[in-house]
């Protein structure tokens, strides 16, 4: 797979939660056993504009032809899918979230191994031409 068609499935699966989660807070939570109070909904709001921004970010950076700026999108994606992954897994420990919160776990890691398998590609693999050194 390329990074291109990485970062494509990515950013779609990135604004699809997060309108979700700007749109219908509460419902969106209840999903994950989420309380469905005012403080809780705001919060899912905050976790849903980041979510758009991320996927802003990935669907421009699709288009990139330096790999450079690639890799760079690759990396930021690689450790928000370790933290978000690690937040998730602590809450669904911690009895915060529901069963349905090992979905999200699996999301997290399949975007981690998209990302690392496109990393490990490098810029040839993924059809971007590598920047020449100086």
């Amino acid at each position: 797979m390329s990074a291109k068609t990485f970062l494509t499935i990515s950013a779609v699966v990135a604004v699809l939660f997060g309108l979700a989660f700007v749109l219908m807070p509460t419902a969106a939570g209840a999903f994950y056993g989420v309380p469905p109070d005012p403080h809780s909904a705001l919060s899912s709001q905050f976790f849903g504009s980041a979510l758009i921004g991320i996927a802003v970010v990935q669907w421009f950076g699709k288009d990139f032809r330096d790999w450079e700026a690639v890799r760079g999108v690759l990396i930021a994606s690689a450790v928000g899918d370790v933290v978000g992954g690690g937040v998730n897994l602590l809450g669904t420990f911690q009895g915060l979230l529901n069963g349905m919160a090992w979905t999200s776990t699996l999301v997290y890691a399949l975007l981690l191994i998209g990302s690392l398998y496109c990393l490990s590609a490098g810029a040839e693999a993924s059809g971007i031409a590598a920047k020449p050194a100086l």
